[in-house]
């Protein structure tokens, strides 16, 4: 019989138990939930009850954690840059964030109203904050940063988003307004996440182009040591951290750790090897070939969680040459893409086949993408016939003179070339010929921005509707933003216009279907596949816990023993 009380689930609960984040009511729920029958949980409470005796519960003090992620480095910059990473949530905070059961809680801000007519939301901001710097961060410092946001000049990716916002005001030091041109209930998802952390503007305009590399002015409890792109990036305590007042979090004042290291591990199977040696301390992403070597091993915790993003293959509907304007051929490409037969080769079953633009792990998901973009090898060879391209001597089929030959460009890292390397192969036998090129990350959203053929992208975002939304928008088009495909579909921007005026949580969700339907019927872009989210950590690490809701663990409660 399968032993459930192995399963990263149950390892996740047991951790999180540990730290003091569920009672045990809710251990008990959330156990019979994964399947565990009530001795299997009797069993781990008493486990958990040895565990605390045993070492002690006292936190200790000083050491760096040293965590390897799958991913190259982004200047740490939230108004321009490509990506945030997790050094993010040890250098930054926003005026609110998620707890780990969904719910909206304080950071810089400790409360907050929505008007009876939902178009103004007034933030009640703490006082005595501080910047790194020592500069004042109050409700003028945050205003100075949502402008900035929405200034183009910034170069902002995300400023799109906060096209429902009619003005910010700051009418006292405590006081930030935002008067919403329409109602906006998804507001707050904007608000919490990465792209909207508070930056001393003052010291970013000061640093100029070398913000976020050379230099951070944040009000985390962490500051920024060294970022070196390809390698590393370093934090050190920030012994001035103020302290602290959102509820999960235990420890409200200075942080344990001395420093966290960040590595980057872009070889897959090195990652199991690391944190198997004690060369790492926490890993996110391991191969998934190694996920299940990993769980057995004593030493380790493994946490799997649903995954918010997924992979997409972006093609440029300025070449109206291959046919990439025209929805058959779209739709040719995205039936010649064996979603499963990945899933089972690629992620060994630990994700699932992409239909539509978003994933399972959003409560606004709908199975209704389903129906479109199934593999069918036949079905595709037929469209493409229809559309007028016919098979040369080589097999690669060919129009007007003109191979059905591209490129698709994509981030260096070894997952993503073995991806890269399955859909040339499929794509092939439909009579595609595709080019496969890797690029370091600076490179690739360089490129990615000047028009290339297409663009394989994992995208990665909480709330993940608002962050496909800039891939699909007209607006954003020809380098104005992160539609690398250049798509225009009118019934695409009209579910994005409904998303983005909707006044309550069901108007959310009805959109947010209108959405998925529109884009897994129109293929602004192709989805592929998306996958588990799989963090470890080394059995001497406490207070670590990644959750649903946020896209990387916080820092504060962290500590080595």
């Amino acid at each position: 019989m399968k032993d459930l009380s192995r399963e990263p689930g149950a390892q996740g609960l047991v951790a999180q138990y540990l730290e003091g984040r569920l009672s045990r009511r809710e251990f008990v729920g959330r156990g019979l939930a994964l399947g565990l029958s009530m001795s299997s949980i009797g069993a781990l409470l008493a486990a958990c009850t040895t565990a605390t005796t045993t070492q002690g519960t006292s936190p200790k003090r000083g050491g760096t954690l040293r965590e390897g992620y799958d991913l190259d480095f982004s200047r740490l910059d939230p108004i321009n840059t490509n990506w945030y990473d997790p050094a993010f949530y040890a250098v930054y905070e926003a005026i609110v964030t998620n707890d780990p059961q969904g719910n909206y809680v304080a950071q810089l801000a400790e409360k907050w109203t929505v008007s009876q007519d939902a178009k103004t939301v007034t933030f009640k901001i703490r006082s005595g904050l501080k910047f790194h710097s020592g500069a004042t961060l109050d409700a003028v410092a945050i205003k100075a940063v949502y402008d900035g946001i929405n200034d183009p000049k910034n170069g902002s990716p995300l400023a799109s988003l906060w096209g429902p916002v009619e003005s910010v005001q700051a009418t006292d030091s405590t006081t930030l307004v935002i008067n919403l041109k329409h109602s906006y209930y998804d507001l707050f998802n904007v608000v919490k996440t990465g792209y909207w952390d508070i930056v001393n503007m003052e010291y970013r305009a000061k640093l100029g182009d070398k913000y976020g590399q050379q230099g951070v002015d944040g009000s985390g409890p962490f500051q920024l040591a060294e970022w070196v792109p390809g390698s590393h990036t370093s934090v050190k305590r920030w012994d001035g951290y103020p302290g602290t007042v959102t509820p999960f979090i235990q420890n409200k004042g200075k942080p344990y750790l001395d420093g966290i290291k960040w590595i980057t591990i872009l070889e897959a199977p090195q990652r199991a090897i690391q944190i198997q040696n004690g060369e790492i301390d926490t890993l996110r992403g391991p191969a998934f070939q190694d996920v299940a070597r990993l769980q057995a091993d004593k030493n380790l915790t493994v946490t799997k969680l649903k995954e918010w993003s997924g992979w997409f293959f972006s093609l440029n509907f300025n070449r109206g040459d291959l046919g990439f304007n025209d929805l058959n051929v779209r739709q040719a490409i995205a039936h010649a893409i064996d979603r499963p037969s990945i899933v089972k080769a690629l992620l060994f079953d630990h994700g699932e086949p992409l239909y539509g633009p978003i994933t399972s792990a959003d409560k606004s998901y709908t199975k209704d993408v389903e129906q479109f973009n199934q593999f069918d090898v036949n079905k595709a060879k037929s469209m493409l016939s229809d559309a007028g391209w016919k098979a040369g001597s080589d097999g690669i089929l060919a129009k007007n003179g003109v191979r059905f030959a591209f490129e698709m460009i994509l981030q260096s890292e070894s997952f993503n070339a073995q991806l890269g390397s399955a859909l040339q192969a499929q794509l092939k036998a439909v009579g595609i010929d595709l080019k496969v090129t890797s690029l370091d990350r600076g490179t690739f959203f360089n490129k990615a921005f000047a028009n290339p053929d297409s663009v394989m992208f994992f995208y990665l975002w909480p709330v993940p509707i608002d962050v496909v939304t800039l891939f699909v928008n007209s607006a954003n088009t020809n380098g104005k933003g992160p539609n690398f495909g250049n798509a225009v579909v009118p019934e695409v921007d009209a579910a994005i216009k409904a998303w983005q005026s909707a006044a309550s949580e069901d108007q959310l969700n009805a959109a947010g279907k209108q959405f998925q339907l529109a884009v897994a019927g129109k293929l602004p872009f192709i989805p592929v596949i998306n996958r588990d989210a799989f963090w470890v950590h080394r059995n001497n690490v406490h207070g670590w816990q990644p959750d649903q809701w946020n896209l990387y663990p916080y820092y504060n409660d962290v500590w080595v023993g």
